[in-house]
């Protein structure tokens, strides 16, 4: 690419949003197609796809651009899917390990950290596991909620745009989904 004011602009846009995405693109790329590619593989892939779009990314100033941007990312993560696991290819299913699924492991786990403070590993081995419990007891809604909020970092405004609800029903249904997480907490463990 030539150093045109659009290629510094969305240079310049990549380097203010890189790290979100990435973390974005970690929780979100499946196990089985980190056999296949690392996630630098598909942040550079969503950074050319965000060149061929840049007059998407100029338009609608109102929505927040990382939302824009996110939307790219997962755009692309699905093309890339399709790519390698519906391609004739390899199976991918006979690359997977049962350590592919770390990375969100990990996220909730430090989720299930911010439960309580941590006194010994065992107690916090003993919450995270609780938290998996408790979560797969939440709905998708309360789920996608809390992960926007705590796993990608998005305040109100982009968890509205995303979930394309205005602000005040993100706010609300995220404070409704930390209560039902927090009651399902106390009704597994009381003295939590």
């Amino acid at each position: 690419m030539s150093a045109t004011p659009e290629n510094l602009w969305l240079a310049e846009l990549w380097l203010e949003y890189r790290e979100r995405l990435q973390r974005l693109l970690v929780l979100r790329m499946p196990p089985i197609l980190l056999r296949r590619l690392s996630v630098d593989d598909l942040l550079q892939e969503t950074y050319m796809a965000c060149g061929r779009r840049v007059d998407f990314l100029k338009a609608e100033p109102d929505v927040p651009m990382y939302v824009k941007l996110r939307l790219i990312a997962l755009q692309t993560l699905t093309d890339v899917e399709r790519h390698h696991l519906a391609a004739a290819k390899r199976d991918a299913m006979k690359e997977m390990s049962p350590e592919d699924d770390v990375a969100v492991a990990d996220a909730w786990a430090h989720f299930a950290d911010t439960i309580s403070s941590p006194r010994t590993h065992l107690e916090r081995l003993e919450r995270q596991a609780m938290a998996r419990r408790v979560l797969s007891q939440l709905s998708e809604h309360d789920r996608e909620i809390l992960e926007l909020r705590h796993f990608e970092e998005m305040g109100n405004a982009e968890c509205a745009a995303v979930l394309g609800i205005e602000q005040k029903a993100a706010s609300i249904r995220y404070v409704r989904a930390l209560k039902r997480f927090r009651e399902l907490v106390f009704n597994e463990n009381p003295y939590a």
